[in-house]
């Protein structure tokens, strides 16, 4: 490696990788990684970090790559990171491509499902990975809307629920809001009940944005709503209100 290139570049994916799993392992907790399985149906790998030092390492982590790593190391990086089942490192590797999706070209949205299919199994990874990398492409790429939209047909369902989630953040653009609505409507008979919280989720943030539009949508779907969708979408409504939409759905 010439000079150049070590000032550019002060350590590589597989040396960061190295350090974050050495890391993990070396601040890993039985007792608060069994703690947190309370909030997965299924059971999880973690090391039970302890977040508050995690975030200030993982600051600090991310700031000695940021000017030296191109999107392609970070993608490396994730690669390498992934083949740990630990939700952290998984996380993390997410993470780090998050930093650098603003220079990622479309392509990346094939990357992001195949992470989503074979590197996620939970809900917490997906929804790290859908705001993180997902969300900042397609406000990049906006072209990239129609194929996400159809990952709500996907048989995996963590690849749906990262179609709903994705567009949680995006809401706030009319466009992406419409998307939103399409991508609800199509997981209304999922069978799942992360979809639903899911899909939830993506409605109450769009209501933040335009109450009006939600209420009208929700009258509209009626009895097709699943109560935990529904319930979810109204969260932030006034009980009379909440009250009044879970009847007239019925």
């Amino acid at each position: 490696m010439t000079t150049s290139e070590q000032d550019r570049n002060p350590f590589g994916p597989m040396e960061a990788a190295q350090e974050a799993i050495s890391y993990f392992k070396s601040h890993a907790d039985e007792t608060r990684a069994a703690g947190l399985q309370r909030y997965f149906k299924d059971p999880v790998n973690n090391y039970g970090i302890e977040y508050r030092p995690y975030k200030e390492w993982k600051a600090e982590f991310l700031a000695r790559l940021t000017g030296h790593w191109t999107i392609q190391e970070a993608v490396e990086f994730c690669d390498t990171m992934i083949e740990d089942p630990h939700m952290e490192s998984r996380g993390i590797g997410y993470q780090v491509v998050g930093a650098f999706v603003e220079e990622a070209d479309p392509d990346l949205l094939g990357q992001i499902r195949r992470w989503l299919e074979e590197a996620c199994g939970n809900w917490g990874l997906v929804d790290n990975l859908a705001p993180s990398v997902l969300s900042p492409l397609l406000r990049q790429h906006p072209q990239l809307v129609p194929e996400v939209k159809g990952w709500t047909s996907s048989e995996n369902q963590w690849v749906r629920r990262g179609a709903a989630v994705g567009f949680v953040s995006l809401v706030d653009d009319e466009g992406f809001r419409d998307a939103a609505y399409e991508v609800a409507t199509e997981l209304l008979d999922d069978k799942e009940d992360l979809i639903h919280k899911a899909v939830g989720w993506l409605l109450r943030e769009a209501g933040k944005v335009d109450r009006d539009r939600l209420e009208a949508y929700l009258l509209d779907k009626g009895p097709r709503l699943p109560r935990t969708t529904l319930r979810y979408a109204i969260e932030k409504f006034p009980k009379e209100d909440r009250k009044r939409l879970l009847e007239a759905t019925r």
